[in-house]
Parts: C-alpha cells; sequence; structure tokens
C-alpha cells in the first residue's frame, strides 16, 4: 500500500510531499507522446516505445532525459512511502527505468531490416541484449505498484489500472514483435501515468491501510 510517512509535515512545500513527485513523474513517463508531433519515423502502431531511445534516432536524448527524470521523481517519491511493498515496488520501477535509459538499444528493428537481422544473429551490443531484461523489470515494478495501490486501497479505479496492466502485459507477451506490439505497449504506459497518478491522488486524501476502505 501507498502511506504518505511525510504527513506530519504537512506543511511542507508541495514538491516535498510523495504525491506531487509522483504527479511529476507521470507526466515525465508519458512525454513518449511527443512522438506524435516529432519526425520519429517509427510507427506507434507496431514499434516499441524503447525504440525511441535507440542510439540510431534522432530525438533519444529527449527521451532519454524524460524517462531519466521520471524515474528520478519516483525515487523522491519513494522516499516518503511507508510500507515495504510500496517501497520495493516504486524503486524496482525508478531503478530500472534508470537501467532502461542507461542501456538503451543499438538500433530500431521495427523499421531497420539490418537491425533485425543483427538481433538474429546476435550481433548486437551487451546493451542491447541487457535492455529486454530492464524492460521486463520496469513492467514488474509497475504492476507490483499497482497492485499494491489495489489492495490497499479497493478502489475501482485502482483495480481497472492493475487490470489494465496485467492484460497488456500477457498481450505484449504474446504478440512480442509482432504487428500491434506497439500499440498494446502505448496503452499499458498510459496505464501507468495513469496509476501513478491515481497514487498521488490517494496520498493528497490521506494515508490507507491495507485492509481499510477507499479514502472519503
Amino acid at each position: 500500500m501507498i502511506e504518505d510517512r511525510a504527513s506530519s509535515r504537512s506543511r511542507c512545500p508541495g514538491l516535498d510531499r510523495p504525491g506531487a513527485w509522483l504527479v511529476a513523474a507521470a507526466v515525465l513517463y508519458a512525454c513518449w507522446l511527443l512522438e506524435l508531433v516529432l519526425p520519429t519515423g517509427l510507427s506507434v502502431v507496431d514499434g516499441y516505445v524503447s525504440e525511441l531511445l535507440a542510439d540510431d534516432q534522432p530525438h533519444r536524448w529527449l527521451f532519454r532525459a524524460t524517462d531519466s527524470l521520471a524515474a528520478c521523481c519516483l525515487l523522491l517519491a519513494a522516499r516518503g512511502l511507508r510500507g515495504r511493498w510500496a517501497v520495493a515496488a516504486v524503486l524496482v520501477f525508478a531503478l530500472a527505468t534508470l537501467a532502461d535509459t542507461a542501456l538503451p538499444l543499438d538500433c530500431a528493428p521495427s523499421t531497420d531490416a539490418l537491425c533485425r537481422d543483427r538481433e538474429a544473429a546476435g550481433a548486437v551490443s551487451l546493451s542491447h541484449h541487457l535492455h529486454q531484461v530492464t524492460s521486463v523489470l520496469t513492467f514488474v515494478g509497475a504492476l507490483a505498484a499497482a497492485a499494491v495501490l489495489e489492495r490497499g486501497t479497493r478502489l475501482p479505479s485502482a483495480r481497472v489500472v492493475l487490470i489494465l496492466l496485467a492484460g497488456t502485459g500477457v498481450l505484449s507477451a504474446a504478440l512480442a514483435n509482432q504487428p500491434g506490439a506497439g500499440l498494446v505497449q502505448r496503452v499499458q504506459l498510459l496505464t501507468v501515468s495513469a496509476g501513478l497518478l491515481l497514487g498521488a491522488r490517494v496520498l493528497s486524501r490521506g494515508a490507507v491501510r491495507p485492509g481499510d476502505g477507499p479514502p472519503r
């Protein structure tokens, strides 16, 4: 469950509160939406968002920066949370997101046939290989945080977030590197941002313990 360890410091500025850091993380984590106005050349239906950060992409530093800042905001939020499961889930999510940016793909396989051939032949860098691991850990952290939030609040909206994350996770595995995989991933990422905003809302209404009813 997500609780505000700093509730006794309610007079502190808003940005000192975990909820505010979660809002900032949600906004920054959704900055991949800038692909809709930038000439990335990647498909929003078939290409993965992580390809925006690949070494051969023109706007890679923008997307790496926003993801890194989102992860930093999550780390700051975790400092004010109480409950080992909540803290652990947010930390895994944050650290895996940082690893995602530090270990980018070499190239964008959804649009680059040579890149796909390199992947198939195993002729990509260690960073490229490890990126798949960090991406899975990022999802696991986000899913765990959503589960903790749902258990601690019993809010219908938290349940929807959890179900959507779990559902898109299954679909992503089934459609790995197939047409439509990118669209499923984007729904998943929007759900993560929505979950962060919901967590911030819960914190703004006061601490909730696992098993308690939703805040009034």
